[in-house]
């Protein structure tokens, strides 16, 4: 069996189509010479098979395209995604611009604490290290899932994009990529436990504020119970959207260029009154009665004797005949009620004949 049989052997027929045989046949080739695995492969085995075979970037994103699309319809992750390739591909002749630094400073001056800035400040810089330290774009931002960000205690990761990155303690907690996002994830925590903006409002009220001081808190983060989406948009009084999107790609570019070009327009902070109405009280009765009613023992049937079971039952019986009986009498009253409703319509149908005659009567004859 040739090379180019065993590339054909490693993806079905169905998953490469006609569309990218070639392509795909030419990566799978290649692999077979070298001794690598076609599928699934690996990032390091794209970029040295792109690295081999010179061509236009235009050429080069077919071929990672083309190897995407086998390995999904393959049921496997696509390797072509990973930052440092799509980094690579999608490089424009002039260079992107470096807003790091103007991003940095930004998120130092965004609010971590009060109602609601605290949480569109801290919202807004886990978007702006997205999108200027990461360099993922505003449409990848608003696909974001919660669970495809993942934290073990030290690094942070972004498996579906290829991002890895460390927290770095000698970097100020206010601008760390892996504290700024720490920050956003424990609020989020904070809503699947209670999900009540006068809570959240609390919270963010009474928090201290992040300082370059501030000793970020590494511990790993409880498990999801909501899977929403990374990045969610509020309205006005911080209510989240309650759909699967997150923020739009038109309104992240916003986001971004306000707050890049110092045009985000100042966000009043609201006084939250947490007034007493006795509900949080009732709140807390109502899992504490759950929590109690779980520990419970289970209640035991009585035990009836086979003379108790018939006399029960016969009461039963006599129950449903008594209930018949006296529905019984109803068939008459719905026939009654029937034919008073035909009559009432007879009546208004012969009052809209005497209307249209007397229309009809009173228009002149035609010329």
């Amino acid at each position: 069996m040739n090379s180019s049989d065993q590339g054909n052997s490693v993806a079905p027929a169905i998953a490469v189509g006609a569309r990218y045989r070639y392509d795909w046949q030419l990566f799978a080739d290649w692999c077979t010479a070298v001794d690598l695995s076609a599928l699934p492969a690996d990032p390091l085995t794209i970029a040295m098979y792109l690295d081999e075979h010179t061509a236009a970037t235009s050429t080069h994103r077919r071929r990672v395209t083309a190897i995407n699309t086998v390995h999904h319809r393959s049921g496997y992750p696509k390797p072509g995604t990973a930052h440092a390739l799509r980094e690579r591909l999608t490089r424009r002749t002039r260079p992107r611009p470096d807003l790091r630094d103007a991003a940095d400073e930004v998120v130092r001056r965004l609010p971590t604490t009060g109602w609601p800035g605290g949480l569109f400040g801290r919202r807004d810089a886990l978007l702006l290290t997205l999108a200027c330290r990461l360099q993922l774009s505003p449409t990848q931002i608003g696909r974001l899932k919660r669970s495809d960000v993942t934290f073990d205690g030290h690094t942070l990761r972004i498996p579906s994009h290829g991002i890895t990155i460390d927290h770095d303690p000698d970097e100020s907690p206010r601008t760390d990529p892996v504290s700024v996002y720490l920050r956003w994830a424990r609020l989020q925590a904070f809503t699947d436990r209670t999900p009540s903006n006068r809570w959240l409002g609390e919270s963010l009220t009474t928090a201290t504020p992040v300082t370059d001081d501030t000793v970020t808190g590494l511990q790993l983060l409880p498990a999801i119970r909501h899977n929403g989406p990374l990045l969610p948009s509020f309205d006005k009084w911080g209510h989240a959207n309650m759909g699967q999107a997150g923020l739009s790609r038109r309104a992240t570019t916003r986001i971004l260029t306000a707050h890049l070009t110092g045009a985000t327009p100042t966000r009043t902070q609201r006084q939250v009154n947490f007034f007493d109405d006795g509900w949080a009280d009732a709140v807390e009765d109502v899992v504490e009665a759950i929590s109690d009613s779980d520990d419970t023992a289970p209640v035991e049937q009585p035990e009836l004797s086979a003379a108790e079971i018939a006399a029960r039952y016969e009461a039963g019986l006599a129950a449903r005949r008594g209930t018949a009986e006296a529905m019984a009498d109803l068939t008459t009253t719905f026939e009654d009620l029937d034919d008073r409703t035909d009559e009432l319509l007879a009546r208004i149908q012969g009052i809209f004949d005497t209307l249209d005659e007397s229309i009809d009567s009173s228009q002149p004859p035609p010329a």
